[in-house]
């Protein structure tokens, strides 16, 4: 079993490699998938996730009919 801080930095380094394009929105199954795929446990996986979330390093992005994830410094700014 992996330290969920592992799993939470994996997360974090994922999501900033992936980033680096146009692309910077991700549903959950992507992020799981990813790290499943290095060896996490996907329960693990997604507990790290919503710690990043209460940790503000992740955010929740809607569309309205989709919910994604994505970085805060790649998270949609409102024109006020």
């Amino acid at each position: 079993m992996s330290d969920l801080a592992e799993i939470e930095q994996a997360i974090l380094d994922w999501f900033k490699a992936k980033s680096v394009g146009g692309k910077t929105k991700y549903y959950l199954k992507d992020v799981t998938k990813a790290l499943e795929e290095k060896g996490f446990n996907k329960k693990d996986v997604q507990k790290a996730v919503t710690e990043c979330i209460k940790k503000e390093k992740l955010m929740y992005w809607s569309s309205g009919s989709s919910t994604m994830l994505v970085l805060p410094e790649h998270f949609p700014k409102s024109v006020t």
